[in-house]
C-alpha cells in the first residue's frame, strides 16, 4: 500500500525573519522552561549572597606621596646651551621611586614592626563557624557549640611577638593550642610538641623561640600558625600592596594596602610611606656627603687654576699695554667663553658621574659624546677668527680662561655650602601629601555587584543548559522535528492530563459487568449478516443495550475513561482535533480499519485509542474498539471490566464473535478485550481467521480502531497493520528517540502498512502557549452539553 508522506522542505526566510524567528524560539524556550531558569538563577544568586555574607571583608587604606624633580646638575652649574641642557635635563623619577617603595629594603622593616612574617588562623567549623564569627566581639570568645571545644567560634585573638623556627619549619603549618592558666602549646604537622609556654614569657625548645603577648581563647581552642620565610613573606605581602602613579608624569604616587583589619591597613600603609621617606632622606644625605667630599677635593685645584689665569692675564696686560678691542674681538671673546664654560661644566659633571658609574656606563658615554661635539664646535669657531690680530686673540684667550675658571670656582664653592646644609637636613624631594586613614567600608566583597553578576551568570548558564539539553537529548520532543526530518504528518497534540494521571496513580479496580449474549453463528458470512442486520435494525440511531447493563458499564467506564468522566479536559480538545484530521485520511483509505500503535512502550496508545473511540462514537458513528495487544493489553481494565475472554479466545476459536463483543456504556461503541494472554500471540494474529474477522468488523462498523503492541517490542502490530487501511503512530515526548521512530517506519514500510501520520500524546503544557490553552478552555466550557 502506498504510504502518505509530506515533505516539509526548509522555509525561505529573509534575514530579518530569521532573526525574529530565532528570538521567538529563544523566548519560547525560556518561557516553557521558566521554572528551570528561575531555579538556576535563584541558585546562583543564593550562592553569591551566601558567599558575600560569609566572605571575610577586605579593607584598603592609601597614602599619597609627591615626588619632586631632583636637581640633575648636582654641581650647580647652569647649562648654557641646548646640547648641555639635554645632557643635564632630567625627568621625574617616579617609576624608579615606585620600585624602591616595593623593595625589600622598605618592606622588610614594616613586616618586622607589625609581625607580618607570622600568620595566625583560627580553626573554624566550615560555614557554621564563619556565620557565628560574624556575631562575635573581638577579644571575647564565644562558647563552644555542640561540644566542639577545639574549634574557634568567634572572638578569639592571638598576638605573637616573636616566632623563630628552624628553616625546615618555615612556610609549614603548625598547630597552636590554647591551654588553661594562660598557657599555650605549639606542635608541628606530625603532632610533635615543639614548645610550651606562658603568655608574656619567651619560650624556647626544639630550635623554636616564641613569645606570645596576648591570648584570648577558650582552653583547647586550636589555631594554625605559619612562620614564613622572609623572602616568601615579602612576596606574599607585595600581593596585598599596590603602588601606582596618579595620572601620567605627575609625580604623584599612591600606596594602597589591603587586609581584613581596617586599623592595620591604615597603620601599615603609613609605616610603608614613612619608612620610604626615611630611607630616601638617608640616601640623600649619603649622596650629599659623597658629593660634598668631591666638591671640596676639587676646590683647591680650581682655586689654583683661577689664580693662574688671573696672573697670566694681568702679566699680559702689563706687557702688551692698553689696546682698543674691536667688534670682532668682542664677538670672539663672548662666544669662546660660552664654549669653554660648557666644556668645563661637562668635564666636572663627568668627574661627578665617575663616582657612581664606570667609564663605559651609558651616562658617562653620553657626556663624553657631548664634550667631543663641543670641542669640534670650538675648533670650527676658532677657524673663523684666523685673521684676528695675534695680540687681540691672545688677550681674548686669557680673559676667557680667567672668567670660566672664576665662574666654575664660585659655583663649586656655593655648591659645597649647599651640600653642607643638605647633609644636615631632613628633607628630600619626596613628600607625604595625604596620610592613610582608617577605612570604614570594605572594598571587597561588593555584595550588590556580586549578586547582580550572579544573576547575569545564572541566566547565561540557564540558557546554555537549555540549549545543551535540547541538543543532546535523545528523545523526540518537537512535533515540527517529526514533520521535517521524518516527513510524517502530525495530526495533533494531546496535552498531558492531570486528571487521568490521578486515576492511573490510584489504581484500576475491575468490577464485574453484565453483558448481553448475542446468538451464535457458524461462519463469517452468517455472523456478518446477523450482526449487520442487528445494527441496521435502527439505522443511524444510537445502538441500544440492556438498560441495567448499559448503566453499570457506563458508571464503571466513567471512572477511568477521560472522555466520559471529564469531557471538558484540554487533552480531549486535542483528540477532537485529531478526530477531525483523521476523517479526511480514513475516507481515502482502502478500508475503515485504524491501527493505533507506537514505537516503544509507554507512549499512551491505549489511552488515545479508548478516548478517540468514545469521541468517534459521540459523532453517531458505529465504532468497534479492539484490544489486539495479546501480550499486555489492559483496555478492559480502563473500561472497568474484568479480564475475561476476548480477542485471544476469538482467534483461537474458543468463543464466537457474539461472546467477544462487550458493551462499555457508550452509545454506538462496542469493545472486544484482549482476553487471556496466549503463549503464541503472533501466530494467532497471523491466522486467516484474523483477516476474516477484520473484514467482518470493517463491513459491519463505520470505524474499527485496533490497539496494538509497540512495533519495536513485537511483530504483532506489523501483522495487523498490513491489513488495515490506516496506521497512526502514537508518540510521547522524550520516550522514544528519532532513530527508534525511523526504525518503526522502516518495519511498517516492509509490511506494506499505510502510515497516515502521528499523534503527540501527553505533551507537557508550555507557558508560551498558555493563551491558547485559556482560549480553548473557555470555549470548551461554554459549549452546551459539555458539563460534567
Amino acid at each position: 500500500m502506498e504510504q502518505r508522506r509530506i515533505d516539509v522542505g526548509p522555509a525561505l526566510m529573509r534575514a530579518g525573519d530569521e532573526t525574529w524567528a530565532a528570538a521567538a524560539e529563544l523566548s519560547r524556550l525560556i518561557t516553557d522552561n521558566l521554572k528551570v531558569v528561575i531555579l538556576i538563577i535563584a541558585t546562583a544568586v543564593a550562592g553569591a549572597a551566601i558567599y558575600a555574607f560569609l566572605a571575610t571583608p577586605t579593607y584598603s587604606a592609601d597614602a599619597v606621596l609627591q615626588v619632586d624633580m631632583p636637581n640633575p646638575n648636582g654641581l650647580g652649574v647652569t647649562p648654557q646651551s641646548q646640547q648641555q641642557a639635554q645632557v643635564l635635563q632630567g625627568t621625574l623619577p617616579t617609576d624608579a621611586e615606585m620600585q624602591i617603595i616595593q623593595s625589600r629594603k622598605v618592606l622588610g622593616p614594616v613586616l618586622d614592626e607589625y609581625r607580618l612574617f607570622v600568620s595566625v588562623t583560627p580553626k573554624k567549623m566550615p560555614v557554621l563557624g564563619t556565620i557565628t564569627e560574624k556575631f562575635a566581639t573581638p577579644g571575647t570568645p564565644l562558647p563552644a557549640f555542640f561540644g566542639l571545644d577545639s574549634y574557634a567560634w568567634g572572638g578569639e585573638h592571638v598576638a605573637i611577638d616573636t616566632l623563630d623556627v628552624p628553616p625546615k619549619l618555615e612556610d609549614k603549618p603548625m598547630m597552636f593550642a590554647a591551654l588553661e592558666h594562660n598557657r599555650y602549646r605549639l606542635q608541628d604537622a606530625a603532632g610533635r610538641v615543639l614548645v610550651e609556654g606562658e603568655v608574656g614569657k619567651q619560650a624556647t625548645g626544639n630550635g623554636v623561640t616564641m613569645l606570645v603577648t596576648s591570648l584570648d581563647a577558650r582552653p583547647d581552642t586550636r589555631f594554625t600558625v605559619v612562620r614564613y620565610n622572609e623572602l616568601n613573606a615579602i612576596e606574599r605581602f607585595s600581593r596585598q600592596l599596590r603602588v601606582t602613579e596618579l595620572g601620567k608624569a605627575t609625580g604623584v604616587v599612591q600606596i594602597s594596602y589591603e587586609t581584613s583589619d581596617p586599623t592595620l591597613a591604615a597603620e601599615v600603609t603609613n609605616a610603608i610611606a614613612q619608612t620610604y621617606i626615611t630611607l630616601h632622606i638617608a640616601q640623600r644625605r649619603e649622596e650629599a656627603s659623597r658629593m660634598r667630599a668631591f666638591v671640596d677635593s676639587e676646590l683647591p685645584r680650581m682655586r689654583d687654576e683661577l689664580k693662574n689665569a688671573e696672573a697670566e692675564l694681568s702679566q699680559y696686560k702689563i706687557t702688551a699695554g692698553s689696546m682698543q678691542p674691536s667688534t670682532e674681538y668682542a664677538s670672539y671673546l663672548q662666544a669662546s667663553i660660552d664654549l669653554d664654560r660648557q666644556i668645563a661644566t661637562l668635564g666636572v659633571q663627568r668627574a661627578e658621574l665617575l663616582n657612581h658609574y664606570v667609564p663605559d656606563a651609558r651616562e658617562v658615554r653620553t657626556v663624553d659624546k657631548q664634550i667631543e661635539l663641543l670641542k669640534a664646535a670650538k675648533q670650527k669657531f676658532e677657524a673663523r677668527f684666523t685673521n684676528l690680530p695675534t695680540s687681540e686673540r691672545r688677550s681674548a684667550d686669557l680673559t676667557r680662561s680667567m672668567k670660566v675658571a672664576e665662574e666654575i670656582y664660585v659655583a663649586m664653592l656655593n655648591k659645597s655650602n649647599e651640600l653642607a646644609v643638605t647633609q644636615a637636613g631632613t628633607i628630600g624631594n619626596v613628600h607625604i601629601i595625604d596620610s592613610a586613614l582608617r577605612p570604614s567600608v570594605p572594598i571587597k566583597p561588593k555584595r550588590a555587584l556580586m549578586i547582580l553578576m550572579a544573576a547575569v551568570l545564572g541566566t547565561v548558564v540557564a540558557l546554555i543548559f537549555l540549549f545543551v539539553r535540547r541538543q543532546v537529548s535523545s528523545g523526540v520532543e518537537d512535533p515540527d522535528l517529526v514533520e521535517r526530518r521524518l516527513h510524517l504528518p502530525v495530526f495533533g497534540t494531546v496535552l498531558f492530563s492531570n486528571e487521568q494521571a490521578r486515576v492511573n496513580k490510584g489504581g484500576s479496580p475491575v468490577p464485574l459487568l453484565a453483558s448481553n449474549v448475542m446468538p451464535r453463528s457458524h461462519d463469517v458470512q452468517t455472523m456478518a449478516s446477523e450482526l449487520f442486520a442487528r445494527l441496521k435494525s435502527t439505522p443511524r440511531e444510537p445502538v441500544t443495550e440492556d438498560a441495567a447493563a448499559a448503566s453499570d458499564a457506563r458508571e464503571a467506564a466513567k471512572r477511568f475513561v477521560l472522555a466520559m468522566q471529564w469531557p471538558d479536559d484540554l487533552s480531549l480538545e486535542g483528540l477532537r482535533n485529531v478526530r477531525t484530521a483523521l476523517q479526511f485520511d480514513i475516507s481515502d483509505a482502502p478500508n475503515n480499519i485504524l491501527i493505533m500503535t507506537g514505537a516503544t512502550p509507554g507512549t499512551g496508545k491505549s489511552f488515545v485509542s479508548a478516548n478517540l473511540a468514545v469521541l468517534q462514537a459521540e459523532t453517531g458513528k458505529r465504532v468497534l474498539l479492539i484490544d489486539a495487544d495479546l501480550r499486555r493489553g489492559h483496555l478492559a481494565a480502563r473500561f472497568g471490566q474484568e479480564k475475561t475472554s476476548g480477542m485471544a479466545e476469538l482467534l483461537a476459536g474458543k468463543i464466537e464473535w457474539d461472546e467477544a463483543i462487550r458493551p462499555v456504556g457508550v452509545n454506538n461503541l462496542s469493545f472486544i478485550p484482549a482476553g487471556e494472554y496466549p503463549c503464541n500471540p503472533s501466530e494467532l494474529l497471523s491466522t486467516p481467521r484474523m483477516l476474516e474477522l477484520l473484514k467482518l468488523f470493517s463491513s459491519t462498523y463505520d470505524l474499527v480502531i485496533v490497539d496494538t503492541p509497540p512495533i519495536l517490542a513485537a511483530t504483532d502490530a506489523s501483522i495487523i497493520a498490513a491489513h488495515a487501511g490506516s496506521t497512526v503512530l502514537v508518540i510521547r515526548p522524550s520516550v522514544q528517540t528519532q532513530r527508534e521512530l525511523q526504525e518503526t517506519l522502516k518495519r511498517l514500510d516492509r509490511t506494506g502498512a499505510r502510515v497516515v501520520g502521528a499523534i503527540f500524546n501527553a505533551m507537557p503544557r508550555r507557558r508560551s502557549e498558555k493563551r491558547s490553552y485559556d482560549y480553548v478552555s473557555s470555549y470548551a466550557a461554554a459549549t452546551p452539553g459539555r458539563a460534567k
